[in-house]
């Protein structure tokens, strides 16, 4: 296998995260793969589906798991219509995710119950966001810093 060296001079106190090296072999340990959570939410969600997990973190953290995209929609002040397309929307990108990472989406609402809703009077779904991404969303910045990525294709 050939070996690969970058050389970088880089200000001291710098993070440099590598990413998409699997299997490799990194040199005395300093390199690290980034952390998911981060990759996917600085990387991959829009700055809408980032409100909407901000605010499932908000819900989380402050009452616990069980919340309807409802809970959501009233804590953003936003219709229900437009946090279901929303979060419907942000599924595109987990696809995208699953199939480059081969592995679930680090950022998602898992269905905790269906049940018998009488405040919306139908059938609700509750939600919860994987173990330990309710804390690290509410600590991550609502507009990551960076270049805005612009897809010259898209139209």
């Amino acid at each position: 296998m050939p070996t690969l060296e970058i050389k970088l001079t880089l200000p001291e106190g710098t993070k440099v995260t590598i990413t998409g090296i699997d299997g490799a072999i990194l040199a005395d340990g300093q390199a690290e793969t980034g952390d998911p959570v981060e990759r996917y939410w600085n990387d991959y969600l829009s700055d809408n589906a980032r409100k909407i997990y901000g605010a499932a973190a908000r819900i989380e953290n402050f009452r616990g798991p069980g919340y309807t995209l409802e809970d959501i929609a009233q804590n953003l002040s936003l219709d229900y219509q437009s946090i279901r397309s929303i979060h419907r929307t942000s599924g595109r990108t987990a696809k995208i995710w699953r199939e480059g990472n081969g592995t679930d989406e680090p950022i998602r609402l898992v269905n905790c119950d269906y049940d018998w809703d009488a405040a919306h009077k139908g059938m609700r779904s509750t939600y919860q966001l994987p173990p330990g991404v309710a804390d690290a969303i509410e600590h991550a910045p609502l507009h990551p810093q960076g270049p805005i990525r612009v897809d010259p294709t898209a139209r």
